[in-house]
């Protein structure tokens, strides 16, 4: 593997080892069952257990890996992604800000709906209706499993929507 792509693998790995055991931090508060099943600390801390785990192993690989001989005609390949790529991880993380923003001011169907589309755009998508179908399913359809099935409390915003 080459230096550049071994540093880029080690320093993502580190940042969400960093948030698991963050997640996992915050999720001990929580309790883990209740007289009913599962409480709410459950998700958080099996999730940020199991990610902690499996970013420490893939830290592990990729430090432990031999490392390939650099070709001196070959310049190293960058950490952070460059052109085309870099727009697409900035739009994904604009998109991503963008839907934490709307959230409570317009409620998670409309939320989630703006946020899909968006993503989908930023993504390449560009058939307008595989868009405008994936995010009407998206916000009315993960609303309607969490709310009735699930029992979670989703924000609905001004418009009641």
């Amino acid at each position: 593997m080459p230096s550049g792509m071994r540093r880029g693998w080690q320093l993502t790995g580190l940042i969400m080892l960093l948030i698991c055991l963050a997640t996992l931090w915050e999720a001990r508060d929580l309790s883990l069952f209740d007289r009913l099943g599962p409480g709410p600390g459950f998700f958080p801390f099996w999730l940020a257990l199991i990610g902690a785990v499996l970013c420490a192993l893939v830290l592990l690989q990729v430090s432990l890996a031999p490392a390939a001989r650099p070709d001196p005609d070959q310049p190293s390949p960058p950490i952070f992604p460059r052109g085309d790529m870099a727009w697409k991880a900035g739009a994904i993380l604009g998109v991503s800000v963008l839907g934490t923003a709307l959230l409570e001011p317009l409620g998670f169907r409309l939320a989630i709906m703006i946020f899909s589309a968006c993503l989908l755009v930023a993504l390449g998508v560009r058939r307008w209706w595989a868009v405008a179908l994936f995010s009407v399913v998206a916000g009315f359809g993960l609303f309607h499993v969490f709310n009735n099935w699930l029992d979670v409390l989703l924000p609905v915003g001004l418009f009641g929507i």
